[in-house]
């Protein structure tokens, strides 16, 4: 069923002269609302996956728009959105590594750990000693000078299948000699610090290298050029602002920038889907507006976004909010999206608190209720949208992982419409009947409080009349005072003689 609605202004502010080519014809409420969610979620996904895609050709004279595009569609996910938005935990970690491990400089590092090689055999003690998490090891020589750096997201893997097992093949006949086998037979520490991220490691890997390149056997300078993996890109960006801490906080600054200008271009592009699928919708409902009529109600909306973002600069802070909490708290940034979802229900709140001394109890009671059902849904379903998209490649053995966002995008629109929906019927009500309390106590507080005006009121005109009732006595008493002065004065003088009452009666006729 498609519903129509009334006819509207367009962007220049007059009314349409054909009020026929102003209407326009839409879904239903709930249908409408899951369509546009499960846009909002599919354009996030897809936005994430150009962030998140790998470079197909590094370091190519021309940019090839069709292998762009196809690694933006291949890494379009909920975990490429997740991933983006806990970028910041990397930035962190490198800038907290700079300020406890020294990492500048191999001359200032201070290590987790250290084990030692002789003759070139593994030690007894070397898995108690080498952790199995990513990291960065320095190799020293017998002289305890550095020659090689090394990175890996398993250390203790690495050294078991690489070094140690590159230099044992390098001992047999016939077969060069591993690049270590000269320092591993002599005798040599290794040093390592243990990173919460690949790219964490990569990078602090690759600025070492390029500070020690005349001292390291392998002196070749990494990440010296575009990447191909998304994790070499990032590593990329963290090591070309390593050397001071003041580097490295300037460029996740920039990094919690750029998460502001996509956040917008995410909001107008998802704006710009979202009108050309309600005038499609119009034109299947019958709709006979004209292209010029289309096309000035499309740019309406999508200028609306931009006036929002004038109008309310705190929308500008949800990328740069989103970037910072996840990089904080790693417990936040493993569900999906939640520090964009905090924001928009912490401003949301806040305008709702500036204007709800203007408001009408019937939109105080909607605008709360759109605040508290909307913010909690998406909480819940854009975190299940991940797991959604996880089992779906699971259970199908990975048949269906090409389509798994997009089935997911679907599945957690129409659950977040049901369950805004159903949210409606009954939580709206308890909004009201809160808001009714708290307006019944506000007036009885109001009537008490006037109660209380009134008998101070009282109190004070009280008050005012003992002063008075006081000054009256005291005027009387000097009366009296006066009077008895003037009876001593008269009796020295003569006699008063008493008043015979009989002569104050007038005879009457």
């Amino acid at each position: 069923m498609i519903e129509v609605q009334e006819p509207r202004s367009c962007s220049s502010g007059k009314t349409l002269n054909n009020a026929q080519e102003a209407v326009l014809a839409t879904l239903p409420p709930m249908a409408n609302l899951i369509v546009d969610r499960a846009i909002e979620n599919m354009t996030r996904k897809l936005v994430a996956g150009y962030r998140n895609k790998r470079n197909a050709k590094p370091n190519a004279k021309q940019t090839d728009v069709g292998a762009e595009a196809k690694e933006a569609l291949k890494a379009a996910s909920a975990q490429s959105a997740m991933d983006v938005a806990n970028r910041g935990q990397a930035w962190k970690e490198m800038i907290q590594k700079s300020f406890t491990h020294g990492i500048s400089s191999l001359k200032t590092m201070k290590f987790d750990g250290e084990f030692r090689i002789e003759g070139g055999k593994r030690p007894d003690d070397f898995k108690q000693k080498m952790p199995n998490l990513p990291g960065v090891y320095v190799v020293y020589d017998r002289n305890n000078e550095p020659v090689y750096v090394g990175d890996s997201g398993n250390m203790q893997a690495r050294w078991n299948a690489g070094h140690f097992n590159s230099y044992k093949q390098g001992q047999k006949e016939g077969t060069a000699p591993y690049k270590l086998a000269d320092v591993m037979k002599e005798g040599c520490t290794v040093k390592f610090i243990v990173t919460e991220s690949t790219e964490t490691a990569a990078a602090i890997e690759a600025h070492l290298i390029r500070e020690n390149s005349g001292t390291l056997i392998n002196a070749r300078q990494e990440l010296a050029t575009e990447q191909g993996t998304r994790s070499n890109q990032e590593a990329k960006k963290m090591k070309d602002s390593s050397g001071t801490t003041v580097k490295l906080v300037s460029g996740a600054a920039g990094e919690a920038f750029k998460n502001v200008g996509y956040d917008i271009f995410e909001q107008l592009t998802t704006t710009a889907i979202k009108a050309i699928k309600d005038e499609l919708v119009d034109v299947l409902g019958g709709g006979s507006a004209k292209i010029r009529v289309r096309i000035d109600r499309m740019l309406t909306k999508i200028l609306a976004v931009l006036r929002n973002v004038v109008e309310n600069p705190l929308r500008l802070l949800r990328g740069i909010v989103e970037f910072i909490v996840n990089a904080l708290s790693k417990t936040i940034g493993q569900i999906y999206n939640l520090a964009r979802n905090i924001f928009d229900l912490a401003n949301n709140s806040w305008q709702l608190y500036k204007g709800a001394q203007t408001m009408s109890r019937e939109e105080l009671v909607r605008k709360i209720s759109e605040t508290v059902i909307i913010s909690g849904s998406l909480v819940v379903w854009d975190s299940l949208d991940l797991i959604v998209e996880k089992w779906l490649t699971a259970q199908t053995g990975g048949a269906l992982a090409p389509f798994a966002p997009y089935i997911s995008a679907a599945v957690t629109a129409v659950g977040f419409g049901i369950s805004t929906h159903a949210l409606q019927g009954f939580v709206t009500r308890i909004i009201d009947a809160v808001i009714a309390f708290k307006l019944g106590f506000v007036d009885a507080l109001q009537a008490e409080r006037a109660a209380c005006e009134q008998l101070i009121v009282l109190a004070e005109n009280e008050l005012a009349m003992i002063g008075d009732l006081g000054e009256y006595v005291g005027s009387e008493r000097k009366i009296m005072i006066q009077m008895q002065a003037y009876t001593r004065t008269l009796s020295a003088h003569e006699p008063i003689q008493p008043i015979d009452p009989a002569t104050l009666l007038i005879a009457r006729p």
